[in-house]
């Protein structure tokens, strides 16, 4: 298959993805676990024209990720990964080892991303590239406030997924991570990442804490991580739910409830 033909073949393939993220698996998750993070006050009620475009651009650059992870392990002279699902003694082997390469990958992603995301925050970095996402104060969307970045961040971000499966595969033996671990660690990443940008209150203790991502974006000093808390554990940029001592919104949101529509006019009845 040509690349462009196979590239246009994926895109209604990832759209109907993203869209099964919001519609279904979301709200599937959402019946399961009830208890819900407190509201904030809202920046972003409505999107833009500008946050249109970028959440389609991050759409689109997902379908020329997925191709070039599809050509990344296919090519196992460069991969060193296992991609045969007939040869059952190497995937049992290869799928064996998935409790430990699936940690792995995630440890090495948010190590990178960690970093870029706190060198995003870099005062003479910030106003032009990620404000924009930081612009809803409290994410409710699931993916589309999840990917409502700009381009280049979320480029970066994206891409970092192969950088944390090639450097694995460089540590690993040979044929010892199977594709399959790629496509788990994929789609895992995906469902936290929507996860992080909904009110929904999932904490796995050292782990994984959707309240900690929520406060970063009203208090931009911490929990940098992407899809789990050990490197800001490490760094000591960790917090854990608001203070009372301190207010639960810094920076600027102009949005304010609409006014309480006016009482009708007062008709004064005739005097019998």
């Amino acid at each position: 298959m040509l690349p462009t033909t196979a590239i246009l073949a994926l895109v209604p393939v990832i759209l109907l993805g993203f869209s099964i993220y919001n519609r279904v698996v979301i709200p599937l998750i959402a019946r399961i676990f009830t208890r819900r993070i407190p509201q904030r006050p809202q920046c972003l009620l409505e999107l833009t024209l500008r946050d249109k475009l970028f959440i389609l651009q991050a759409k689109l650059v997902t379908v020329l990720f997925v191709y070039h992870l599809f050509l990344f392990i296919t090519n196992v002279e460069v991969s060193h990964m296992t991609v045969s699902f007939t040869d059952m003694p190497r995937l049992l082997r290869s799928v064996a080892w998935m409790p430990l390469h699936l940690p792995g990958l995630f440890i090495i992603y948010d190590f990178f991303y960690t970093l870029f995301h706190w060198a995003l925050h870099w005062p003479p970095i910030y106003p032009l590239i990620h404000k924009h996402h930081h612009r809803q104060i409290t994410p409710f969307r699931g993916n589309d406030d999840a990917v409502n970045d700009h381009p280049l961040e979320y480029i970066i971000g994206e891409y970092n997924h192969l950088f944390a499966l090639y450097l694995l595969t460089r540590v690993a033996p040979p044929g010892q991570v199977h594709a399959l671990t790629a496509v788990v660690f994929i789609f895992i990443g995906g469902t936290l990442a929507s996860l992080n940008h909904t009110r929904i209150d999932i904490r796995v203790p050292y782990i994984f804490n959707v309240h900690a991502h929520d406060l970063h974006h009203s208090q931009f000093k911490y929990n940098y991580g992407q899809y789990i808390m050990l490197w800001d554990w490490v760094f000591g940029t960790y917090k854990h739910g608001h203070s009372h001592s301190e207010p639960t919104l810094t920076g600027k949101c102009h949005w304010a409830p609409p006014p309480p529509p006016p009482p009708p006019p007062h008709t004064p009845q005739p005097v019998e």
